[in-house]
């Protein structure tokens, strides 16, 4: 974590937030992986050493919470969370981001993919919804292959509804570009929708697991808010936003 917030200095941010994966679906590399007491720990330390100089939020990345309901909401309540993410990485027992989860066809996945998306965003328990759109993310990078949003609108649209009424948000995802992609996540078309329903709550994220890409293309991000006519950032303290960040 020290050497993440280090990055996050250098890059010449307020602050940073610390989402680990939390997964529950037996056979992810991340189920049981996170050790709570020992990563809170750490925020504290980290918080102590960069006091005055950045703010450390401390987050999670739920995997799929819908799919664990009473396991997800256990551990929302368990610790001083500032944030959650909600994401899917697995869809009907099958990692999405193998080439099989492709082989039956970019559509077929991408459907797949985003029917679930419905399930979380209506039901889940998360803050923010994590890169809404990843199939198009691992379809480039597994197979150079990348299909439009534009077909696929009305189960994203469904979820975007879903978010909103729930008091939910979206994060764009930068991390697309590390993987030779074009787009952050969502792209230019999919914030526009979500800002068309009355979407207001957004946030960066870079989604790095490394210190190199912390924060990293941050400035298209914000080049894509503004032109969907977004203005500001949300900023989340124990699962509340408390502040708002112009753009």
């Amino acid at each position: 974590m020290a050497a993440m917030a280090e990055a996050a200095v250098t890059a010449g941010l307020a602050g940073l937030a610390f989402t680990d994966h939390i997964e529950w679906e037996p056979g992810d590399e991340a189920t049981g992986y996170l050790q709570p007491a020992a990563y809170f720990a750490e925020v504290e330390a980290v918080r102590s050493r960069y006091s005055g100089r950045l703010t450390v939020l401390a987050g999670a990345e739920f995997g799929s919470p819908h799919r664990f309901p009473a396991a997800a909401a256990a551990l929302a309540v368990a610790y001083p969370w500032d944030f959650i993410l909600g994401s899917i990485h697995w869809v009907d027992g099958e990692p999405g981001w193998y080439r099989r989860f492709f082989e039956p066809g970019l559509e077929t996945a991408y459907t797949r993919y985003f029917d679930e998306l419905v399930g979380l965003a209506r039901e889940g328990e998360y803050d923010m919804l994590a890169h809404l759109d990843l199939p198009r993310r691992d379809s480039w990078a597994l197979c150079q292959q990348l299909l439009p949003v534009e077909p696929f609108a009305e189960p994203i649209r469904a979820a975007l509804q879903a978010a909103i009424a729930r008091g939910k948000g979206l994060e764009i995802n930068t991390s697309a570009l590390a993987y030779g992609g074009s787009e952050p996540l969502p792209n230019l078309t999919v914030l526009r929708w979500y800002r068309e329903l009355g979407g207001e709550l957004l946030v960066f994220g870079s989604d790095a697991h490394a210190p190199e890409r912390v924060g990293q293309h941050f400035t298209l991000a914000r080049e894509l808010a503004l032109a969907a006519g977004f203005t500001r950032l949300a900023r989340f303290e124990r699962r509340q936003v408390v502040d708002w960040i112009p753009l």
